[in-house]
Parts: C-alpha cells; structure tokens; sequence
C-alpha cells in the first residue's frame, strides 16, 4: 500500500479528531498536521509543499475552504469533507479530487484514498520517466497495488449500499465509476445529477459527447468517449461502435439486419444501434458474463 501523508483542515476539533481515526483506521496514512482556520490552514499548506492529500472543510471561520485554493499549487489533491452539497459544482469548478459528505465513514474515505494514491502514483511515475534508467545498483521506487477508484456517498444512502455523488467535468478523466454513483451532468442550461445505471448510450457528437438518461434527457459533456469507455463500468457499458457505447442491462431486444450485422434496441430508446463487427464479439462476451 502507497503511504500518504496528510493534511486536515477543518475549524471542529471534534470532526478533526473523527477524521483523524477514520482515517487511521483506514491504514496508510500519516497525519502531518492540522488546521483550524484560514491562516493557520495556509501556514500548514505552505510549510508542506510535497503533501499528498489535504482533507479540506468548506465552512471556516472568516471565509471558506474555497478561499484557499490560491494556496494549493494541485488541486488533485484536496478532498473537500463537508455538511453541505450544493457546493458540489463549485468544488468540480475548482478541479478538487474528491468531494466527501459529513459523517465520513470509513468506507466512504477509503474510496478518497484509492484516488489520492493513484495520484501520487501517477505523480511518482511521471518523475521516474524524467529520471536516468534505474540499474541493478540502484533501488526501485516503492510500487502500489493498484486499486478500484470510486466516488462520493451523499446524504443518508443506505449503509448496505452508499450511493456516490460525482461531478463529471473535463478535468476528471480516469475516475472509475460504480452503477449506483450520481453523476452531476449538463443538460441545456441546467445541470442534474443522474445515476451511471441510468445512463442508456453515450455516444459522440463533434467535440463532445451525448449522454442518454433513462427519462429522456439527454447532456451534452466535453468528454470523449475514450474517457467515458474508461470511467463506466466495463462489465455493463459496452462499445459497439467506434462512436458509440451502450448500457447493456438497457437492451430489449437484438436482431440481425440483412447484411448480416447485429443491431440492437434499447429500453426507452426509438432507434436501432447497428453493432460493429469489430465489436460484436465485445458484446457478446459481456452479455454472457451478465447473464453468468
């Protein structure tokens, strides 16, 4: 396991010393210092320069956590923990990694510290390709196990199934995503959160990317499909054309066209998607694994 050291920000001792345990008892992780408000909570971040997370409170006294980006040369290292959701966009605004609801539990931190690991890992990989070849004589970085990247409980989820809030923008390519995480997408001029398993299609337009809910509506993301091939569940979403992915717990029927090619219609959807040869084979296999 990759250790991090951290950084907790927050103006309740009492929610910094619940911070502090869960994320103890997470494992891994060395609390470097903390913080409870503006000033000191710059003094600490300017002091730690090569920190690798900082769990950053919204509501401080004299200002916000927001006040304070300024100060944090890499944002892909600020995880925001707060009582309160409407500041969702602007922490996807500011490019943050993570955005966690108070009480924090374990589980629910767990998922911080898989995606704070990758990017340290991330980080660790891109200095070692700027380093001369490593020989016999010298020792190899420390590697990580690579690890399930998930996002962000809201609310009072059910404990046996936490659902994830994530706000999907350019800057948050390589996230994995779980079926019941919430996904706040842009439709028209208003922004919704909807579940990645009620995403039917997605498919390309120009520069950017239509996202088809189960009620119709339909977002238009500045994201390529490659991102969203990436972030969706692979087991459940499905490329079947070089533009196009599908839901495949969405299909209500599939079929053969004349030539020979295998279309598809999905649930709620009018028109057919005609299947790629070169990934019909794809298609197949993840049906009979969904149905296995």
């Amino acid at each position: 396991m990759l250790a991090l050291d951290v950084l907790l920000i927050d103006d309740e001792r009492r929610v910094r010393n619940h911070l502090k345990n869960t994320l103890l008892e997470c494992g891994g992780v060395n609390i470097v210092g903390e913080a409870d408000d503006i000033p000191s909570a710059r003094a600490l971040i300017a002091a730690h320069p090569h920190i690798d997370g900082i769990f950053l409170d919204i509501q401080l006294p004299g200002g916000t956590g927001f006040d304070i980006v300024p100060d944090i040369p890499d944002m892909q290292k600020v995880v925001f923990v707060t009582a309160y959701d409407q500041f969702a966009l602007r922490a996807f605004e500011v490019n943050a990694l993570d955005y966690v609801m108070k009480p924090a539990s374990p589980e629910r931190l767990e998922q911080s510290l898989k995606r704070l690991r990758a990017h340290k890992q991330a980080r660790l990989d891109d200095s070692s390709l700027e380093s001369p070849p490593i020989t016999q004589e010298q020792p190899s970085p420390a590697s990580s196990s690579t690890s399930r990247l998930e996002v962000h409980p809201v609310g009072n989820a059910p404990s046996e199934q936490k659902a994830g809030l994530l706000v999907m923008g350019e800057g948050l390519a390589g996230t994995l995503l779980q079926e019941h995480d919430q996904l706040l997408l842009k439709f028209g001029a208003k922004s919704k959160f909807c579940a990645v398993k009620d995403i039917v299609f997605v498919r390309s337009a120009d520069n950017y990317t239509e996202v088809y809910c189960t009620d119709g509506a339909i977002a238009l993301m500045r994201k390529t499909l490659e991102e969203w091939a990436i972030s969706l569940p692979s087991g459940v979403f499905v490329r079947i054309h070089r533009s196009s992915l599908i839901n495949i717990r969405t299909i209500a029927e599939m079929e053969q066209d004349g030539g020979g090619r295998l279309r598809v219609r999905l649930r709620e959807v009018e028109e057919a998607f005609t299947v790629s040869r070169n990934y019909a084979i794809a298609l197949k296999e993840a049906l009979a694994r969904l149905a296995g």
